[in-house]
């Protein structure tokens, strides 16, 4: 990784960071109701190497659970998505 990436990583985490949870647990439940893991929570737990108990506890918005960059990172990555579609207000679909 060179400098440059190495920056756009550090402003990245940034903005996940400075993002309400609220809006990333938000994007997140829409990301996975509209993916072929709507309804199976396990098999997203085994594409991520998450357990299915964090998968259920990231899919509850009202808790006060922050979703890690790391962990956020594994989800888009098995939803086929980017990053940026967590941290976006308004909602995506």
């Amino acid at each position: 990784m060179n400098h440059i990436q190495q920056k756009d990583l550090e402003s990245l985490i940034a903005k996940y960071n400075s993002t309400d949870s609220t809006v990333i647990k938000r994007n997140l439940v829409r990301l996975i109701d509209n993916s072929e893991y709507h309804r199976n929570g396990q098999g997203l737990a085994d594409k991520t190497g998450l357990s299915i108990e964090t998968i259920y506890q990231y899919r509850k918005v009202s808790k006060k659970t922050n979703i890690s960059f790391e962990n956020a990172l594994r989800l888009v990555n098995a939803l086929g998505v980017k990053i940026e579609d967590l941290m976006e207000y308004g909602g995506l679909i």
